[in-house]
């Protein structure tokens, strides 16, 4: 789905179809962008509904067009997440548990094999800092561009293209086999 410069004229005046377009059309990335960030499907979808909420206030003040909405969604996005790792801090709660498998059934073990894989690999951008992980979550869970995550965590493109390429090394790091250690 397109979405064009009056579609956002139409979001930042409060128009409540323009809202429904604009839920359904980041609803689901949304969810993946933040069940990315934690494993926890429930936070998850407590924070899309959050940001939804937060985009409501925000949109009208938003500058730019049509172009700069999924930047602008996802900056959102980030600063809600962000406030709850906040939270979570404050509360010195328990770390949350990755997303466990509803089926008892027992999986094909390529299945299983690309299941532990993924979570292995999420588990590993947990393990970066803040800003490289929001950095990998946008690239490489959203599939943004260099310039909408520059946009989106208001940094210029050269220190995204760092924080990429120190990301990527620190998770060679992370995820390479005890057995390469020795």
């Amino acid at each position: 789905m397109d979405l064009d410069d009056q579609f956002v004229r139409n979001l930042r005046k409060g128009n409540a179809e323009a809202f429904e377009t604009l839920v359904r059309r980041f609803e689901a990335p949304l969810y993946g962008f933040f069940l990315a960030a934690h494993g926890d499907p429930q936070l998850a979808s407590e924070q899309s509904a959050d940001c939804f909420g937060d985009l409501v206030g925000s949109i009208p003040k938003m500058v730019g067009g049509a172009a700069q909405l999924r930047s602008f969604v996802f900056a959102v996005a980030k600063n809600v997440l962000r406030g709850q790792w906040r939270r979570r801090t404050r509360e010195r709660t328990q770390p949350l548990l990755s997303v466990e498998l509803v089926d008892d059934q027992p999986l094909p073990d390529a299945t299983m094999q690309a299941i532990e894989e993924s979570e292995r690999v999420i588990a590993a951008i947990r393990l970066l800092d803040e800003r490289t992980r929001d950095v990998f979550l946008l690239r490489f869970i959203e599939q943004m561009s260099l310039a909408e995550i520059a946009t989106a965590v208001d940094e210029p493109i050269g220190t995204i293209k760092s924080r990429l390429h120190r990301g990527r090394r620190r998770m060679q790091e992370i995820l390479q086999p005890a057995s390469d250690l020795s």
